[in-house]
C-alpha cells in the first residue's frame, strides 16, 4: 500500500519528521511526503530520511505571487504532483492542510478516484476561514469529499464543523472526523519526572517558545505581579525569542527581579533543568493550533494554564492536569495558579501519567489503521 502526503510545512517542523520516523516497516505501507515549496524557498533538510518505507521529496511548484492566488497555487501544485509521482501507484493521500494541500487531494479524488483523509490545523482555522471568505464553501467541499477529517483536538473540531459547516452536511462530516493529537519526541518519554513533594511556598512560573503577541505573555506578566500582590512569592521564567522580545523587556522593566528572559534554547537536555525548576507553565495564547510545549511540560510533572476553547483544551480534562482559561483574564488565572498550589501533589502526579496518549509510536498505529481501512 502506497500513501501520498503532501505537506509544504514539512521542512520547518519536526512533527512531521516524528510521524513519520515512528511508522511500522514492514507492514506493506510505503510513504511517499510530498513537499511543495515556493520556487527559490531555502530550508534546511534535516528531516531528510533515509529508509525502505519513506521517500521524501521536494520540489519548487510555484512562486511567490501564487501564494496571493490560491487556486492557481493549487492547480500548479496538482500538475507538478502528476508529472513527478506515479499517481497509479498510490492507494491513499494524506492531506496535512485543509485548504493549502487538502485542496490537491480534493482534486486527486475528483480525477482520478483517490480517497484522501485530511488534516484541520490552526492556519485553516484562524485565517483561511476566519479572513478568506471566499475560499470558505471550496473548504467546506474538501472536507465533505475527504473519507476521514483529522483535528488536533476537540476545541478545534467543535470551532470549525459549529461554526462553518452548514447545518445539512454538519452531521456527515461529524461523523467522519477524528481526534489524534500531535506527540511528543521520545526523549519526553525517556525523561518524564515524577514529583514527589509539594513546591515550597514561592511559585515558578514558566513559559517555553516563541515571543510574540498571539503567545500574550503580556498577560502572565500582569499574573506574576497579582501573585506577589497577594503575597505569593512568585516567579516567572520566560525561554524563547522572536519579534516581541523587546516590548516584554520593556513592560518588565530594570527593577523588576520577579521575571527573568532567557534565549532561545533548542536543546532537548539543556530545557529540562527549567522544566524541572518550574511548578506551572503558563501559556494563555490566544490561538493555538496544539502545543507540544504543553505535553512536553506534562512529561515533567508539571500542571498547565491554557486557552478555552483552543490547542489542548478538550483533550486534556478541566481541573485534572490544569486548567483552561480565558486568554485575557488576569483575575482567573490567578486564581486558577492559587488552587492548582493548593492540591499540587496530585495535580502533579496526574501531569506525568496522562502522557502515554502523545506517543508517536501509538500516533502512528492510529494513522496506519485508518490508511488501511481506505485502500
Amino acid at each position: 500500500m502506497n500513501i501520498l502526503h503532501i505537506n509544504g510545512d514539512y521542512p520547518f517542523q519536526s512533527l512531521y519528521y516524528e510521524l513519520l520516523q515512528h511508522f511500522s516497516e514492514g507492514k506493506g505501507i510505503k510513504h511517499i511526503m510530498y513537499v511543495p515549496l515556493k520556487s527559490g524557498r531555502k530550508f534546511s533538510r534535516k528531516y531528510d530520511i533515509s529508509t525502505p518505507n519513506v521517500n521524501v521529496i521536494y520540489s519548487f511548484d510555484f512562486h511567490n505571487l501564487d501564494r496571493l492566488i490560491y487556486y492557481t497555487k493549487k492547480t500548479k501544485i496538482l500538475r507538478a504532483i502528476q508529472n513527478i509521482i506515479n499517481i497509479a501507484d498510490i492507494n491513499c493521500v494524506h492531506a496535512h492542510t485543509l485548504f493549502s494541500t487538502g485542496g490537491v487531494a480534493y482534486e486527486l479524488k475528483k480525477k482520478l478516484g483517490i480517497n484522501y483523509i485530511v488534516a484541520v490545523r490552526n492556519t485553516d482555522l484562524n485565517e483561511f476561514f476566519k479572513y478568506m471568505v471566499h475560499l470558505r464553501n471550496f473548504g467546506i467541499k474538501v472536507m465533505n469529499a475527504a473519507s476521514k477529517v483529522i483535528f488536533l483536538s476537540p476545541a478545534y473540531k467543535d470551532a470549525v464543523i459549529n461554526k462553518y459547516v452548514p447545518k445539512k452536511i454538519r452531521k456527515d462530516i461529524l461523523n467522519k472526523s477524528i481526534v489524534i493529537p500531535n506527540g511528543i519526541a521520545d526523549f519526553w518519554h525517556k525523561n518524564r519526572f515524577k514529583r514527589k513533594n509539594a513546591p515550597p511556598k514561592h511559585v515558578e512560573l514558566l513559559y517555553i517558545g516563541a515571543i510574540k503577541k498571539n503567545k500574550n505573555i503580556e498577560t502572565t506578566i500582569r499574573v506574576t505581579r497579582l501573585l506577589n500582590a497577594h503575597g505569593i512569592n512568585t516567579h516567572f521564567t520566560i525561554v524563547g525569542g522572536g519579534p516581541n522580545t523587546a516590548k516584554i523587556k520593556k513592560i518588565i522593566g530594570k527593577n523588576d527581579n520577579y521575571i527573568k528572559i532567557h534565549k532561545w534554547i533548542a536543546s532537548k537536555e539543556k530545557l529540562i533543568p527549567f522544566y524541572r525548576a518550574a511548578h506551572i507553565f503558563v501559556m494563555p495564547s490566544l490561538r493555538e493550533t496544539f502545543g507540544i510545549v504543553f505535553i512536553e511540560a506534562l512529561s515533567q510533572g508539571l500542571p498547565l494554564i491554557y486557552t478555552k476553547g483552543q490547542g489542548v483544551d478538550g483533550y486534556l480534562p478541566q481541573g485534572v492536569v490544569g486548567y483552561a482559561c480565558n486568554p485575557l483574564d488576569v483575575e482567573e488565572i490567578t486564581n486558577r495558579i492559587e488552587h492548582i498550589m493548593a492540591n499540587y501533589v496530585e495535580f502533579s502526579r496526574r501531569c506525568t501519567d496522562s502522557i502515554e496518549s502523545f506517543s508517536w509510536r501509538k500516533l502512528a498505529h492510529k494513522y496506519e489503521s485508518i490508511y488501511s481501512e481506505l485502500k
